[in-house]
């Protein structure tokens, strides 16, 4: 059974080296799944560790776990994958902030998976793919106008955005593996 996201982030935590390691469970977690949608069937844990450096990082078997407990999370067959976020309660500040940041970590893990299976440009992808990471890309550099919308308008944006990243995130998995050798150049 995949672990809820509030364990999931203390293992993200514990992962990244603890609150004062200067990656947050957000960023962690949004460049594992990025390298994890380029290929299914085999992660390299290398891949994250040159994506992030060592030091960001706690100890192999603390990261190794948080992988394995994320892609259990990514791959179950009840799609109850989320974007490890931060709680409801907080300011929507914050959480666009979250967004933003985990967002940004995806491209940053795609690009690194992409690499590993050969593929140097974006244009070897689908097309619906690239819309996807285009998209990804605008709401990486999301500032905070969600923020300053009436409050329940906020929210329903928010959660609007949050969805089309959890589906958009399973639907570039999908559109890769189901690619399979044709992306590759």
């Amino acid at each position: 059974m995949p672990m809820t996201l509030a364990e999931l982030e203390i293992v993200a935590l514990e992962a990244a080296g603890g609150p004062g390691g200067g990656l947050t469970a957000t960023e962690l977690h949004g460049a594992v799944i990025g390298i994890a949608v380029t290929d299914a069937s085999h992660f390299e844990l290398q891949d994250l560790v040159d994506l992030l450096g060592a030091d960001a990082l706690s100890d192999g078997e603390t990261v190794a776990r948080f992988v394995n407990d994320t892609l259990e999370a990514f791959n179950a067959e009840d799609l109850s994958f989320a974007p490890l976020l931060p709680e409801d309660d907080a300011l929507m500040e914050e959480r666009l902030s979250g967004l933003a940041h985990w967002c940004q970590s995806f491209l940053a893990g795609l690009a690194a998976g992409l690499s590993r299976r050969g593929i140097q440009s974006l244009k070897a992808l689908p097309d619906e793919a690239q819309e996807i990471v285009q998209d990804f890309a605008a709401i990486a550099q999301l500032e905070t106008e969600l923020a300053d919308e009436e409050p329940d308008e906020g929210e329903a944006n928010f959660v609007e955005l949050e969805e089309y990243v959890k589906v958009g995130a399973l639907l570039i998995m999908s559109l890769l593996n189901d690619a399979g050798d044709d992306t590759e150049e």
